[in-house]
């Protein structure tokens, strides 16, 4: 992907792959810019390699993360630590078969994250800027809580499989998975379809059709890369409150930036 191999954003923690300190760099990041993050997580992967070293430093562990500010947060990182620290101890690799789900401040963004990153699982990682992104492509309205709602989580499940070529565009593949998108965008509609949701429908088949033909969205057929390349997006191109719609390398299958041009 052009856009994304020339404006990727660089953090020390897109470059490892030691678990223990991706999902210390997730818990830092929330609710935290990373410019800010950055150099507070480098210090902390330099001096912790392993849930175990850190745990015996509580002390040390919280003057690392003073600088972050939100002290109820770090008192939350310090209890994941405790859980990793007498699960996995000085453990340096995860068996796939792990659930990250149980451990304490983990939810299904990080998850996803992780196991794109540790073991190359297609799994969209859906925060609120995401979500955002995703709204905006299908020409449905955002709200921070839509990243919640069973619509988008399948819209950008079925993305992941056909961005990585798990699933051939507009078809179920060899997977065997029944396509989550294939009736309806939003769950909970039995009634006929009208001209918007007809247009939603439109819209979701749009972009997964041309999954492989665009260079905007053939960023990789790696799952993290494809994650991260629309973490970016969302905060260089796709922001909240001023678009940057000319320079999206989604804007030709974007109903926002189309209605954008015309508007102009």
């Amino acid at each position: 992907m052009t856009w994304f191999a020339g404006a990727r954003r660089d953090y020390p923690w897109r470059h490892t792959h030691n678990w223990f300190h991706l999902l210390m760099a997730e818990l830092m990041l929330r609710r935290t810019r990373s410019d800010q993050v950055a150099p507070i997580y480098s210090a902390f992967a330099r001096q912790y390699r392993n849930p175990s070293q850190a745990e015996k430093d509580p002390k040390g562990v919280r003057q690392q993360l003073h600088g972050l500010g939100l002290h109820w947060r770090n008192d939350q990182i310090l209890e994941t630590i405790q859980f990793l620290s007498h699960r996995y101890g000085t453990s340096s690799t995860l068996k796939q078969d792990v659930d990250l789900m149980e451990t304490p401040g983990i939810g299904e963004y990080c998850n996803s994250m992780l196991r794109s990153r540790l073991f190359g699982e297609p799994l969209a990682a859906i925060d609120s800027n995401v979500a955002r992104v995703f709204c905006r492509i299908v020409g449905e309205e955002y709200n921070p809580e839509v990243r919640r709602k069973k619509w988008l989580k399948e819209l950008a499940a079925r993305f992941m499989l056909v961005a990585t070529e798990r699933e051939s565009p507009g078809t179920n593949g060899n997977s065997g998975r029944k396509d989550p998108t294939a009736k309806s965008l939003r769950p909970g509609r039995k009634e006929a379809a009208g001209p918007q949701q007809t247009r939603q429908t439109q819209e979701s088949e749009a972009l997964r059709q041309k999954v492989s033909e665009s260079d905007g969205f053939q960023v990789s057929k790696d799952p993290f890369e494809i994650n991260l390349s629309f973490l970016d997006l969302s905060a260089l191109i796709c922001r909240p409150g001023k678009p940057r719609c000319p320079e999206c390398p989604l804007r030709t299958h974007c109903a926002f930036a189309r209605a954008d041009s015309e508007s102009r």
